[in-house]
């Protein structure tokens, strides 16, 4: 009896120990089942979500090819007096005090908006937001960092930013070699067209 009840005993710890075994062993087996769709699944979310980014740039890039040839289409178009003034001013004289700060640039989802002076913002044109210098004055902006000049048509009004003096267009930041930089220390001073001496 004693022998019968000892047998059972050793077969009852012999089974639960073996159960002991197997169930890590299960265990493992299900992590690894879960894991393999699991890292499938997030390569396929990443795969996805490059993909959308790639299509959001896709789209931003083509957006701002059509607001430039708007702008461009519309310069073309406004009866507004510009072609190659902007470029070409010919001799100008200061007319106010020269004023030193700094100058950023302003474009990418502003090209096409209409200015405070009602032209549209592109990146063909040297203009420029002012906060008081008159709407179509011209003020020549130097770049202190490089010594580099421009003369602006001030266009809008701005900055917004109280650390700036001046927000160059596109075409001006470029003629400055300040796009990379961003903000640069510039000295700006309003001029005026000289009169022609032999009229």
């Amino acid at each position: 009896m004693r022998l019968r009840h000892t047998i059972g005993f050793s077969l009852a710890l012999l089974v639960m120990s073996s159960g002991a075994m197997t169930k890590p062993a299960l265990a493992d087996d299900h992590t690894q089942r879960v894991k393999k769709p699991h890292l499938s699944e997030t390569k396929a979310k990443a795969a996805k979500l490059a993909e959308h980014r790639q299509r959001l740039h896709d789209r931003a890039t083509i957006r701002t090819a059509a607001v430039r040839h708007r702008a461009r289409r519309d310069h073309r178009d406004d009866d507004v007096a510009e072609t190659n003034e902007d470029r070409i001013i010919g001799p100008v004289r200061s007319i106010g005090a020269r004023v030193v700060g700094t100058a950023s640039w302003y474009g990418g989802r502003h090209l096409g908006r209409r200015t405070a002076s009602g032209e549209r913002l592109d990146a063909i044109h040297d203009t420029a937001a002012h906060r008081s210098l008159p709407l179509q004055s011209l003020a020549r902006v130097t770049n202190l960092s490089n010594g580099r000049s421009v003369i602006v048509r001030v266009t809008d009004r701005g900055p917004v930013s109280e650390r700036l003096v001046i927000d160059l267009s596109p075409s001006a930041a470029e003629e400055l070699d300040m796009k990379q930089a961003g903000i640069v220390p510039v000295a700006v001073e309003p001029v005026a067209l000289v009169a022609d001496a032999s009229n």
